[in-house]
């Protein structure tokens, strides 16, 4: 184990999944999204991969995680949170084999997928924290500095307080580390489609029979800016995957669809309004 990775970890024991346990501190405010995500984890999946694509554009994340490794320093750590099923990371050998990866989640039952899914990554350049967003179990001291990157993709969207988990990964991360997030964007034609058909369009607040909802806004964008006190980049992505339509060819892994909407992704607001997604960086000085 690296020697910063095996401080970090210190005092937490691994179960023998390779699970390690943190601080999961919003059981009381999400408990009912927590066993909701533990009821949708238990379920048997053939393919986790044709699995996750019913809700994640797995070409257009692909060029997403590719980008922000781009950004990374050589022996870089980065701090995932929220991570899921690991799904992100599965390439990380071949294409950054000097990166370091910590997941944290505060479902357990999804860090059993990500082992699976990740296999012999797991322990050598992954590693997995039973953990919540808004209390990381991470100090910084002289021995750690800080993270490399935090990665964050459709986490702090249902986190109620957006602030808190900022502030938190503002805190973990290394002066000069890039911090970025990924939430739903609003997409006013598919608000007009949903009102044409009686259907409820959530921009912030709880969705009926499942979770909490924010969706990026300017109060968020305003809220990463004021924690950071830095320039905020924006960028819109998933232009043709549209799992609310059951439009999800473009989702899978090897689909040209999906390599099209790849590459239509972009950090100047065109077609904003088609986006599915809209994500906010910025560097910690």
């Amino acid at each position: 184990m690296n020697d910063i990775v095996s401080r970090l970890l210190e005092g937490f024991s691994p179960d023998s999944e390779g699970i390690y346990g943190g601080v999961v501190g919003t059981a009381n405010q999400q408990q009912e999204e927590i066993e909701l995500r533990e009821e949708v984890a238990s379920r048997q999946v053939g393919s986790r991969l044709d699995a996750i694509s019913g809700s994640h554009s797995i070409p257009v994340m692909d060029r997403e995680v590719d980008r922000f490794l781009k950004k990374m320093p050589h022996g870089a750590l980065i701090l995932d949170i929220g991570g899921c099923w690991g799904w992100h990371w599965r390439r990380l050998a071949s294409i950054r084999p000097d990166v370091l990866v910590i997941i944290v989640d505060f479902v357990r039952p999804n860090l059993t997928h990500a082992c699976q899914l990740l296999g012999d990554l797991i322990g050598r350049q992954v590693w997995l924290m039973h953990a919540d967003a808004t209390a990381l179990p991470f100090w910084i001291s002289e021995e750690f500095e800080g993270f490399d990157g935090v990665w964050t993709v459709q986490t702090f969207q249902h986190i109620p307080d957006f602030r808190q988990a900022v502030s938190e990964a503002y805190r973990v991360l290394k002066s000069g580390g890039t911090f970025v997030n990924y939430s739903l964007n609003h997409q006013p034609p598919i608000a007009w489609l949903y009102r044409m058909l009686g259907k409820n369009y959530v921009m912030k607040g709880q969705i009926e029979g499942a979770f909490w909802l924010a969706r990026a806004s300017d109060e968020q964008k305003d809220c990463i800016k004021s924690i950071f006190k830095a320039h905020l980049a924006e960028r819109w992505t998933e232009f043709l995957f549209s799992p609310e339509f059951r439009f999800l060819h473009p989702g899978r892994e090897r689909s040209l669809l999906g390599c099209l909407d790849a590459s239509l992704s972009n950090n100047h607001g065109r077609l904003c309004w088609f986006a599915r997604q809209h994500s906010y960086e910025c560097r910690k000085h």
